[in-house]
This record gives structure tokens, sequence and C-alpha cells, in this order.
């Protein structure tokens, strides 16, 4: 559920001496839900912030810097400290469009948790755009052996989109995905299969109050494919909710 949906803050600022744009996220969702599994099954907390553009052309792409957190500070046995079990760091490079409505994007994260060793990965993204529809694929590399776990594990979803724009200041988009899981040298010594993980589905609706204000609510369900891809030790939480809140300045 690692998905800024609505609730953005921009502003131009000095970044190292060159303009950059800023955005903030908040959202406050009652599961943390991560490719299908429940991370935890109580009200999160989910901020983010990413740093773009940085003065460059975006005719040669643009740049991106981000970190998002999760934390459920109202559940006493969260395994961390101040409840922040979860930190990711990224790094993103949106390629020129070549074709038009077609986004392509290369990027680097880095998950920090409070539970389990560090993990790296590299994403790579494909979205185009048929009007008001949106089609696309993601496709997720493990390239660290410090959690044996996921050692090697590649992952891969496709999407689909639909806005609605309903006024200049409400939208609603509807969409979903089905998610594609090789567990790596970890999982499948454990007994896990390859195939196909989960399913999702959701709706969203975005509200700008004034020109600094944003509001958004998103309703969504996480499906189980197949309980030896995806057990059942790790499927909690089908049903979740969020409210997104954000400002521009």
């Amino acid at each position: 559920m690692k998905k800024f949906i609505v609730g953005m803050v921009s502003a131009g600022l000095l970044t190292t001496g060159v303009f950059a744009e800023a955005s903030l996220t908040v959202d406050f969702a009652t599961a943390h839900i991560f490719r299908g599994a429940t991370i935890t099954d109580d009200l999160v907390i989910q901020p983010g912030m990413e740093l773009s553009g940085f003065g460059m052309n975006e005719k040669y792409g643009v740049f991106a810097a981000g970190v998002w957190g999760s934390t459920a500070p109202f559940n006493d046995d969260t395994p961390s400290l101040d409840s922040i079990y979860e930190t990711d760091w990224y790094l993103n490079y949106a390629l020129p469009q070549l074709v038009e409505g077609m986004d392509l994007y290369i990027q680097y994260t880095q998950y920090q948790y409070s539970f389990t060793p560090d993990e790296k990965e590299l994403n790579f993204g494909i979205g185009y755009a048929l009007g008001d529809f949106l089609l696309g694929a993601t496709a997720n590399f493990m390239i660290d052996d410090r959690n044996l776990l996921t050692e090697n594990q590649k992952y891969f979803d496709f999407f689909a989109d639909y806005e609605w724009e309903i006024n200049e200041k409400s939208a609603v988009n509807a969409g979903g995905l089905i998610a594609l899981m090789f567990q790596g040298d970890g999982y499948s010594a454990i007994g896990l299969d390859d195939g196909f993980n989960h399913y999702e589905l959701d709706a969203a609706y975005s509200y700008a109050m004034s020109e600094m204000w944003s509001i958004g609510a998103t309703i969504g369900y996480v499906g189980q494919l197949d309980s030896n891809v995806l057990p059942d030790a790790f499927y909690d939480r089908g049903l979740y909710a969020m409210l997104n809140l954000g400002c521009e300045l």
C-alpha cells in the first residue's frame, strides 16, 4: 500500500543551490499492506517527502529523491523505537518522453526496517495513457543479500487506472493490479512457490479545498490469489481505507 494516492504539498525551494520542487504527503491508513502482505493490522501514519527537478531541463528527463515512512503510534506492540518500523529512501529518474502518452522510469530503493535487515532494490516502470485510462507495469529486483529470505526475489505488477474529473476541484480514480512473485532463494527454500501473488482494487476521491489545501480518501481491497505464493500467515487484511492530506504553497 505504498502509494502516494492523494495529498501533496508542492513548493519551490533552493536545495544545494539548485531550484527544486518539493512534495509532501501524509496518509492515515487502517493497515500497512505491502505487496499483498499485511505488515501491521493497525492504524498507521505514512508520511512522505520528495524533491524533484533540481533545475534540469525536462527534455533530459526528471530526477527525484525521496523518503517514505510508516509508523503505528497507537500500537504498543510495534517492535521499534518510537513505533517507526519502516523508512524507505529512493532515487528516481523519469526518462524523457519519447512516445506521446508513455512514461518510463528507473528507481533505486532502500528499505530500512526495525524488525529485519535492510533491503535494496532496483525498480523499473512503464505507463501509457489512453485518454482517461492509464495502463502500466513495474518490475522490481532485490539486489542485496543481507536479508537471506528475499535474496534474488523478483516482483512484477500490471495495473490499470481510470480518472474521472468531476470538476476543477475534485476527481475520482478507480483501478486495480495483479501481481506476480518470484520468491528467490530464501522463501523458495522454505517451500513458497513462484506465481501470481495477489490482486488489488481501489477507488480514491480527491478534493482541492483551496489553492493551498487538498484532502482525499481511498478504499481498497487486497485479494490473495495463491496461498502457496502469498501464504495465509502473511495475508491478514483484505479491506483497507486511507485518508490523505496535502497542501500547496
